[in-house]
């Protein structure tokens, strides 16, 4: 008889904590692949526009990670444009409280996929520019790629404005409005 009650005491507690969901509703429709069309630009002198798209997974166990590609076009001011294409990996974890979602990022990965010079203004000389191109890779990391990724660590927030099975539109403490469609 004990046994039988301790079978029976054993099973009703794996039940609840089956039942137990330790996402609230907002995490639960967060939960999926999520796609985000980037498009920047700038409001300040010398500031960088850029284009881009994002893919983020946000997982039940609240673990998160995204990829993506920022495409900068750069004019130089002497009729040159320089294209700097980043591609970049994150893992981090994720919740939402109060309507605000939040993202601490814990690892960042940005590498230079391609940079490439155009401009009527451009010399035929194709070793200048291999040696133009190599330079501006070591500047562009040193200038772009170590500040983006000290901005991308550590924790975010933002105040969500929709939340649904298919969309989620964010505001984050600048102002900056961002859209994401729900892939599955």
């Amino acid at each position: 008889m004990k046994r039988t009650f301790y079978v029976l005491v054993a099973m009703f507690a794996i039940v609840m904590m089956a039942g137990c969901d330790s996402l609230n509703p907002s995490e639960r429709l967060n939960v999926g692949k999520w796609y985000t069309s980037l498009n920047h630009v700038s409001d300040s002198v010398g500031g960088l526009d850029y284009t881009g798209e994002q893919y983020d997974d946000y997982n039940e166990d609240k673990t998160c990670s995204s990829k993506g590609t920022i495409r900068y076009v750069i004019d130089t001011g002497d009729g040159i444009q320089e294209i700097l294409t980043l591609s970049y990996t994150t893992k981090g974890t994720w919740s939402i409280t109060d309507k605000t979602f939040n993202e601490n990022t814990t690892d960042v990965d940005i590498q230079i996929t391609d940079l490439s010079v155009e401009g009527e203004n451009l010399t035929d000389d194709q070793s200048v520019i291999r040696d133009f191109v190599a330079s501006e890779k070591k500047r562009w990391y040193y200038d772009c790629i170590i500040p983006l990724k000290k901005e991308m660590m550590g924790e975010d927030s933002c105040k969500i404005i929709i939340l649904n099975e298919t969309t989620c539109v964010t505001v984050d403490k600048d102002g900056v409005r961002t859209e994401s469609r729900k892939l599955h």
